[in-house]
């Protein structure tokens, strides 16, 4: 073995105990911080979603290449609805098959609504993907009113025109500000996350994202 390469493994593996005390650094200081999060909001670490997931068809599935796990669940029971923040764990359909690679994870934010209907769309950040679906066929939503908005977003539902008429203002003004968002809406539930951000997701950040869409959509 030359120098070089002693050097180089010497190197790796130094990088590896940093990179190591890093996170564990960051999970001690999440499990606080989630810990204060259940305090300060009244949520339970309990609750079971993934029937009212699966039977909506909400987009996030449909990044798993087969099974995916929810976990982590913690919940909200209120008068006028459920809310929910869970983590969704799943081996991407896009990612090399040939190589056993840790599964990724997105916290997300579902709200079952009781007192109110709304109507089917999808909101999603306009990457190169849903540029190429584009090409191809698929819809996107764009106002000439708003084009911050149209240029960061993809915004479909099956009744396109039902959406453009009753998509809030004052959604498109939240998501405007934000990078990475997804909503999605179906007749009696809200769906939201952040596709940049994985298990480290910050609760508080996301809880109140997910308000102020639903209050968006009232």
């Amino acid at each position: 073995m030359s120098t070089f390469d002693l050097v180089s493994i010497v190197i790796a593996i130094i990088l590896l105990i940093i990179t190591g005390m890093s996170l564990s650094k960051k999970e001690k200081k999440f499990a606080v911080t989630k810990q204060q999060f259940l305090a300060k909001y009244s949520f339970n670490e309990k609750g079971t979603i993934y029937r009212e997931l699966h039977k909506h068809g909400f987009s996030l599935l449909d990044r798993a290449s087969e099974d995916y796990e929810i976990s982590n669940v913690v919940s909200k029971i209120k008068s006028d609805e459920e809310i929910y923040i869970f983590d969704f764990v799943y081996t991407s359909k896009y990612s090399d098959k040939s190589n056993a690679s840790a599964p990724s994870v997105i916290r997300a934010v579902f709200i079952l609504l009781r007192q109110k209907t709304l109507f089917d769309f999808e909101v999603l950040p306009e990457g190169l993907w849903e540029k190429t679906k584009q090409l191809f066929g698929a819809k996107d939503i764009n106002f000439e009113k708003y084009p911050e908005f149209s240029k960061k977003y993809v915004l479909r539902g099956e009744d396109s025109d039902l959406v453009r008429n009753r998509f809030p203002n004052a959604l498109i003004k939240e998501l405007e500000s934000k990078k990475g968002i997804c909503v999605e809406g179906r007749e009696g539930c809200i769906l939201t996350y952040n596709e940049n951000e994985g298990q480290f997701s910050d609760y508080e950040k996301l809880y109140k994202n997910a308000l102020a869409f639903n209050r968006s959509l009232r």
